[in-house]
């Protein structure tokens, strides 16, 4: 049976297809340059559903050709290697019955990766990777960065957003001494941290090592460069700061809200007991 074909004429490995279960990534193989490609990440959304996927295999059962491959994986991001316009276009729209909670405009990073054979692997500030060879594992662990850094991107620009919403409430609190706006707009930003929190901790596994190097423990230094050059230890870390202090303000506020309802509560115990005192008071002077 052909293998089937990309719009641009690029063959694509079908050794596998995964149908059962939700895999963390899977991979296709398209035709590539044998020495340089460029590398793109992008981020489609929320998730990505990995099964039934067409064409697309186990990262291990690719067959690749030069500097060519596609790796989607399960947290919302597509990366590629050496892919056309056309070819890319062409995966993302057969992904996009997949893509739970679909980006209008995907978020992106780019690199440029090369093959040296016999030299020493490294990566610059301007996202120039060498590698010695371009096997499926080295472009897999290549892709893994890349994909965790996109999403650490939107994560950042998250957060950011979900600051911006709490800022007046703590400028309220800091100059008047309370929240200014109404329960419910509080109770509606108090979600909208929460919402983000959700987010951000049930996205990928940052800070642990891909499962990956297990197997392949001579790539560990090939991993601390791609990490420390995309700086994936520390914002994940700046992440995790930034989110206790949402937590923080998320409990503080919610606090505010539950002593505003209590008092509430309280002046109309106080209201009631005052119309019944001068009730009685009403009854006693008709008698």
């Amino acid at each position: 049976m052909d293998q089937p074909v990309t719009p641009a004429g690029h063959a694509v490995s079908t050794v596998r297809a995964a149908s059962i279960g939700a895999r963390e990534v899977l991979g296709v193989a398209i035709a590539g340059q044998a020495a340089t490609a460029d590398v793109r990440a992008l981020l489609l959304g929320t998730r990505i559903d990995t099964r039934n996927l067409r064409d697309f295999v186990e990262p291990e059962d690719l067959v690749l050709s030069g500097i060519g491959a596609g790796y989607v994986f399960r947290y919302g991001v597509l990366v590629l290697f050496g892919a056309s316009p056309e070819v890319e276009r062409e995966l993302v729209a057969r992904l996009e019955g997949h893509v739970i909670e679909p980006i209008a405009t995907p978020e992106i990073e780019t690199a440029w990766i090369e093959i040296r054979p016999g030299g020493e692997e490294a990566v610059s500030a301007d996202g120039h990777i060498r590698l010695r060879e371009a096997t499926p594992e080295r472009l897999l662990l290549t892709a893994t960065v890349l994909a965790r850094s996109v999403v650490l991107g939107r994560d950042e620009t998250r957060i950011a957003e979900a600051f911006d919403r709490i800022e007046p409430l703590v400028h309220d609190l800091r100059v008047d001494g309370r929240a200014g706006l109404p329960i419910r707009q509080v109770m509606r930003h108090i979600g909208d941290v929460l919402a983000t929190q959700h987010l951000v901790v049930g996205r990928a596994q940052i800070g642990e090592k891909p499962d990956l190097l297990w197997d392949h423990p001579e790539l560990d230094r090939l991993y601390a460069r791609l990490e420390a050059e995309f700086e994936l230890g520390d914002r994940s870390r700046a992440i995790e700061r930034k989110l206790e202090v949402i937590g923080d303000a998320a409990d503080v506020l919610l606090d505010l809200v539950q002593d505003k309802r209590s008092l509430r509560l309280e002046l109309a115990v106080i209201l009631l007991i005052a119309f019944e005192v001068l009730l009685n008071f009403y009854e006693f002077w008709r008698h």
